[in-house]
């Protein structure tokens, strides 16, 4: 798909004008030079025609910002995957040195540059575009992101350059793709872009020793055998006392919601710290959502390499997330490549067995069975029953019981109902959901 990046200086508003392109708030957006770390991809639509739209990092050229060396780093990439770029720059702060450092790289890619003067959000401000034709580009167009002028005539320029070919149609084929989403979560700095980029082969995912590089969430397509994914590279995951209100709160904000959209949780864990309370509690909103979900211990490379040493790792893991017991345990290292093709073949793996259904009669047989290992226990007096189950429609599996006293089942028998589903059903490694509905007219399963 033709790609158009949106090129800038820190805090131009290229994230303001990237939503307002996209028309939804993706890029976090405050007023604080350098909020946008990650490149941003989105699919964009004007005139019929489809594009991909790119946000990214403000360009800086020195290294008084620590960020600065991987963000142009992440700049420089773009250069050679776009097929061509809007520079961004602010009309109330005027052209910049920064600006016409940013101008030369642009020359050197003989690709075509629009140059959007945003904040022209007066006569006045509109009347100062001039100066940036010293840029040497002759589109120039005066915008405001946030009353919305100038934005039309921008993207009528830019669909001239879009072929034919994207049309309408192609983005409803691409649409139609089955994608299996998946969020990478876990504490900042535990190595989740690494990974991800490790997956990828190619560093589509800002990386750093910086705890707190990622903000935004970022997705990215990735294609596995004759699976699609779409992953979600997220934001470290701070406890609450530690998030401020800003760029903080809005990320873990979006980290809860990448959680919910996903089919499939990977929470990363680095192995030199092993579990700490903060994974526990992510693992706990993995639960509670319900979703499939693999663990990735990463960084195994700087552990001892002996079996007792991995054998340790995994029963610490297991151990302190027995809650999602369901969940594959993989030992990896993004740097050297240890167990990283090991991770799509298992994200399938989990995602089928969520997709996975069972006959009514092998369901109530498997619950007989798990019964008569146990007897359900009394309540009030009053042995509780089990008359029969069902499974629901829709991922992950949902088993309706039909009981006499839902209150009378509590939650050490429902997880004994639920592990052994899992065994005797082939449900292993997905998450399994049990409901009660109280029926007092029919027989038990016997």
């Amino acid at each position: 798909m033709f790609r158009v990046a949106i090129v800038g200086r820190p805090n131009v508003g290229k994230s303001s004008l990237f939503n307002r392109i996209i028309r939804k708030r993706k890029s976090i957006i405050e007023d604080i030079p350098g909020v946008t770390r990650d490149r941003i991809v989105s699919t964009a639509e004007w005139g019929g025609k489809t594009f991909e739209l790119v946000d990214t990092g403000g360009f800086l050229t020195g290294d008084d910002d620590k960020f600065a060396p991987y963000i142009r780093k992440q700049i420089e990439k773009e250069l050679e995957l776009s097929d061509m770029f809007i520079l961004t720059v602010d009309a109330q702060t005027g052209l910049t040195n920064l600006d016409k450092d940013i101008a030369k790289l642009l020359y050197r890619t003989e690709k075509p540059v629009l140059v959007a003067v945003n904040k022209a959000d007066n006569p006045d401000l509109e009347n100062s575009v001039y100066e940036f034709y010293e840029l040497g580009f002759d589109k120039i167009f005066p915008v405001s992101s946030i009353q919305r002028t100038g934005v039309a005539e921008l993207l009528d320029e830019v669909v001239k350059y879009v072929p034919e070919k994207e049309k309408k149609e192609n983005r409803k084929k691409e649409e139609k793709k089955d994608y299996i989403k998946v969020a990478f979560v876990g504490k900042p700095n535990a190595g989740k872009s690494s990974i991800l980029n490790a997956i990828l082969k190619e560093e589509r995912v800002l990386v750093s020793d910086i705890p707190g590089t990622t903000r935004d969430t970022v997705d990215t397509e990735y294609k596995w055998k004759d699976k699609n994914f779409l992953f979600l590279d997220t934001a470290g995951m701070k406890k609450k006392k530690k998030v401020d209100y800003g760029v903080d709160f809005f990320s873990v904000g979006r980290s809860l919601e990448s959680i919910k959209k996903a089919d499939v949780v990977v929470l990363v864990i680095d192995a030199q710290e092993g579990v700490t309370e903060q994974d526990q509690r992510i693992a706990h909103l993995i639960q509670k959502y319900t979703k499939p979900a693999i663990i990735v211990v990463n960084k195994i490379d700087t552990i001892v390499p002996s079996s007792e040493a991995r054998n340790a790792i995994l029963k610490h893991v297991k151990d302190r997330l027995y809650f999602i017991s369901y969940a594959p345990i993989l030992l990896t290292s993004a740097k050297t490549g240890q167990g990283i093709k090991k991770i799509p073949e298992t994200i399938v793996h989990v995602y089928n067995q969520a997709l996975k259904r069972v006959g009514t009669g092998q369901l109530n047989r498997a619950i007989q069975q798990i019964t008569s290992l146990q007897k359900p226990p009394s309540y009030m007096g009053k042995p509780v029953k089990i008359y029969y189950a069902t499974q629901l429609e829709g991922k992950p599996p949902a088993f309706l019981l039909f009981v006499n006293k839902p209150e009378g089942f509590k939650e050490n028998y429902l997880r004994f109902i639920e592990n052994n589903l899992r065994n005797m059903l082939g449900f292993e490694n997905a998450p399994v959901k049990l409901l009660l509905r109280s029926k007092e007219s029919s027989n038990p399963i016997k």
